[in-house]
């Protein structure tokens, strides 16, 4: 009876040990698991961060572009504008004077 008793002590021994070592191995792999979802993460945040900082260059260049391009339109057109006033100017001087004088 106590080869029993102790046979079933010693089976519940190893059954607590493998228990625990399954635990073990479940706990290690769930901490492997963690550390390679945040890698695969960290490298598709990478990623993304990256393609952003190139899209961001990109929308600033062409932002340059275009802030470029209005000034020269707009520098142009204040030319051709103060080159037609400078043209015109007596004669628009003039018929503003002759048509004050006519009211």
């Amino acid at each position: 009876m106590d080869k029993i008793i102790d046979d079933i002590v010693s089976i519940d021994l190893e059954c607590s040990k493998r228990v625990e070592e399954a635990k073990k191995k479940k706990q290690d792999v769930q901490a492997n698991m963690n550390a390679k979802k945040k890698e695969i993460y960290d490298s598709f945040v990478k990623e993304y961060q990256v393609k952003i900082d190139a899209h961001k260059k990109e929308l600033e260049a062409k932002i340059q572009e275009t802030r470029v391009k209005n000034e020269q339109e707009y520098k142009e057109s204040l030319n051709q504008l103060s080159s037609l006033y400078e043209k015109n100017k007596d004669e628009w001087v003039s018929t503003i004077v002759n048509r004050c004088k006519e009211i």
